[in-house]
């Protein structure tokens, strides 16, 4: 951790999936780096590729192996650390290839220290390069999910809350929406939309936010299914941008 970073920060790995050129790919990440990224104290990325022995025709691990690749992970990361200060930000897995990726402000010996603990993992080929990359770009636009998928791990995250506390999720209950917006004529016309559509209203305040004034606070009955949930928070998601609002999050209670 470095020390321009805030005491705030709560590592928080989620994982999505997606392509990347072409094949199935899954990305996992630390989202709350994007909160204090870029370190400025870190201005390299440091990636090394593990080529997979016996991938799946989906190019993803088999499971025994999956376990071996968990070992080089966590020795890579501890090393790393330990070695050139690096921070672990990110791992992609896709077409028989893991990737890990690290920033770090130093790079020298970088190759004898990945060497050092690949050597421990002799029947894997690798491959690793370092680069500079001081607005942290590889973080930004390749790692991280763009703003729709970031919203679907949200959901994620209150529904598996919601699972952990045996949720019946075919059952219809109230769910709350909060949505924020630059202007009050953008608000009103967000309500006239979305009234249509079903929901009510809880309130209409000014919020404390300075970019965003304009609070709405709306909720409907609907399932806690991931599908009836991706479907209603992407529809007001989507439209909150065409109106320059904020899509806030949703709760709900549990249904047993």
């Amino acid at each position: 951790m470095t020390n321009h970073m805030h005491r705030h920060y709560q590592p928080d790995w989620d994982i999505y999936t997606c392509a990347i050129e072409d094949s199935p790919a899954i990305i996992g990440l630390d989202l709350d780096l994007r909160r204090f990224a870029p370190l400025k104290d870190k201005p390299h990325a440091l990636f090394i590729s593990v080529y997979l022995n016996h991938p799946r025709s989906d190019g993803f691990p088999q499971s025994e192996e999956f376990a071996t690749l968990g070992e080089i992970e966590d020795s890579l990361v501890e090393h790393l650390e330990d070695k050139l200060n690096a921070f672990f930000v990110g791992r992609t897995i896709s077409n028989g290839v893991r990737d890990f990726y690290f920033y770090t402000g130093n790079t020298l010996l970088h190759d004898k220290a990945i060497a050092d603990v690949m050597i421990n993992f002799p029947s894997y080929r690798y491959d690793f390069g370092v680069q500079e990359d001081r607005t942290w770009e590889l973080y930004f636009d390749f790692l991280l999910p763009d703003v729709q998928e970031f919203q679907r791990i949200q959901n994620r995250k209150v529904l598996r809350t919601l699972q952990k506390h045996a949720d019946n999720s075919e059952c219809p209950r109230p769910v709350d929406h909060w949505i924020f917006f630059t202007r009050e004529t953008e608000r009103d016309q967000y309500w006239q939309q979305v009234k249509e559509q079903g929901f009510r209203i809880e309130k209409n305040n000014r919020s404390s936010e300075k970019d965003y004034p304009y609070a709405l606070h709306i909720s409907r009955m609907d399932k806690t299914t991931d599908d009836s949930i991706d479907q209603v928070v992407m529809y007001l998601w989507e439209l909150a941008r065409v109106l320059n609002g904020r899509y806030d999050g949703w709760e709900t209670n549990i249904v047993k």
